[in-house]
């Protein structure tokens, strides 16, 4: 970790908050694990580890045992999902959902946890103390933090990495460098995101260290594919062809984004979108510091390289989304590993806003705490009040979620509005063998060998035995489901799709039986056949 740049309290006054930081981020995701609906990929990560952790129960060699263990959703790197089946394994008679979104629940409680010691070593902890509370009131970081993905694995496996290097380079002990290595091959794991990162850190090491930074470059470089390899089974055999078809994806289906009252497919919005979508989706209270710490580290660029480690990761995470032809959609989550490092830059900034309060305070020694407290209790109460649809959420900027709406922004994507309460309302009402039919919804949330919705969320506890279908496959359903996905639902009828027609008339003319709603939006509703 680097060393302190800002002596503050000795570290063992700091060690109980440091464990508190923990076991809040963990516990408040843990007490609300089941609340968001079962998001677009889930069932891909949760089935994907199951099948990653039998192997790991019975290893084989052999490539027939490999290709049938390891080839579920091998598109993606298998170490959250494996993480993800271990769980399950250990958990194996609760629901595998639950059990794999408890393991992002932890890998979110070691981000805070990690955003906190890096931050209170490199600027003291009271900045530590605020980055961690920071990121913690980010209401999309935390929706995110609850579901079985890849998003907040991500980002703690880039941070670590930054992190790793960065103490490196201040050690360069081989030891040091070595845990450099590990980190980036475990963040190559994670996701695909994982190989920007050697750029980053070879233009900060080498721009702020010249050659004390070769060394650790150097191990890093060497041994990260090294545990990328011997990490995912699925590249032993056919590597070549395999390593290929991962880094060069034929067939990839385009996602349309609706941005200011546009459709656009996924590489077309324009490149501003991950710049504004970063700056409406997090509380103004905390964008204020972000911004604040932001100008403080082009200031102090050259004299704090901690500091500007910080800011050029979030400026090249967002810009990498910002150049034209990469794909820009679901928010902000294609680019959520640059919120810890904007947590951090308001972390320093709410720090020195503290000791600009102090020294006009001496007269009203309570003012500094009044105010600090103020703030991130009513940027907490962003979270509350938008959960458990923290996907949705946007900032005062815009008007909250039902300005976004008015200016034709997404309001849902990832179906995660198609909550626990929602489906508690259709086994009450629904009659025995009701058929609900859904739209739109992920291909694996509702598949014809097997059901996520008939196996974990419906028939909980009446047993009548309600069926899930897709709309499109649906005859006469009983009830229909539409998740407010419009860019998606316009896009497709746009080309003639019967079923995204059928769900915006529902939309648009029909009155929902149960509704789904947040600021006024409606995000999700149940409609009674026609």
């Amino acid at each position: 970790m680097a060393k302190s740049q800002n002596p503050h309290e000795p570290s063992r006054y700091w060690r109980p908050v440091s464990a508190l930081v923990f076991v809040v981020a963990l516990g408040l995701v843990a007490v609300t694990i089941d609340d968001p609906g079962l998001a677009w990929d889930e069932p891909f990560s949760v089935a994907a580890g199951g099948s990653y952790a039998s192997w790991l129960a019975e290893p084989s060699f052999r490539a027939e045992s490999i290709d049938r263990h390891w080839r579920p959703n091998h598109e993606h790197p298998p170490l959250a999902k494996l993480l993800m089946g271990i769980s399950q394994a250990v958990m194996r008679r609760g629901s595998p959902i639950v059990a794999s979104r408890l393991v992002t629940a932890l890998l979110f409680g070691l981000l805070i946890e990690l955003v906190f010691q890096f931050a209170g070593r490199a600027f003291g902890g009271l900045a530590g103390l605020m980055a961690a509370g920071s990121l913690l009131c980010m209401p999309r970081v935390f929706g995110h933090a609850h579901l079985a993905a890849l998003d907040v694995p991500m980002s703690l496996a880039w941070l670590a990495s930054v992190v790793a290097f960065a103490r490196a380079i201040e050690k360069g002990t081989h030891g040091a460098c070595a845990l450099s290595g590990l980190c980036l091959g475990l963040a190559l794991l994670t996701k695909i995101n994982g190989i920007f990162l050697p750029l980053v850190l070879a233009g900060w090491g080498i721009g702020f260290h010249r050659k004390r930074a070769l060394k650790p470059l150097v191990w890093t470089l060497l041994l990260a594919p090294v545990v990328f390899f011997l990490g995912w089974p699925w590249l032993w055999h056919d590597t070549l062809h395999r390593l290929g078809d991962y880094l060069f994806p034929r067939g990839r289906v385009t996602l349309p984004v609706m941005y200011f009252g546009q459709v656009y497919g996924d590489k077309a919005p324009p490149f501003h979108y991950p710049l504004v979508m970063t700056l409406v989706t997090i509380p103004v209270g905390i964008l204020f510091l972000v911004v604040l710490g932001s100008v403080r580290a082009v200031r102090e660029f050259r004299r704090q390289p901690l500091l500007a480690l910080v800011a050029i990761n979030a400026a090249y995470i967002i810009g990498i989304f910002m150049i034209p032809g990469v794909p820009k959609y679901d928010g902000v989550r294609l680019f959520l590993p640059a919120f810890p490092f904007l947590a951090i830059l308001a972390g320093v900034a709410g720090k020195h806003c503290w000791d600009w309060l102090v020294a006009r305070s001496k007269k009203r020694p309570w003012r500094p705490l009044f105010v600090t407290a103020a703030l991130f209790v009513t940027q907490a109460g962003a979270v509350w009040w938008i959960h458990p649809c923290e996907l949705s959420y946007y900032n005062a900027l815009v008007g909250g979620l039902w300005g976004a709406d008015k200016l034709g922004m997404e309001t849902t994507y990832w179906h995660d509005v198609v909550n626990r309460d929602l489906f508690r309302w259709l086994n009450r009402r629904c009659p025995v063998r009701a058929t609900i039919a859904f739209y739109p919804v992920g291909e694996w949330v509702i598949a014809k060998d097997f059901s996520f919705y008939d196996a974990f969320y419906l028939d909980e506890p009446e047993r009548k035995g309600l069926i899930a279908v897709r709309l499109e496959h649906a005859r006469r359903p009983d009830f229909v489901v539409i998740n407010a996905r419009l860019a998606m639902l316009h896009a497709y009828s746009a080309r003639g799709d019967k079923s995204a027609e059928l769900a915006l008339r529902y939309l648009t003319q029909g009155k929902p039986v149960y509704a789904v709603r947040k600021q006024g939006v409606l995000l999700a509703g149940v409609y009674a056949r026609e």
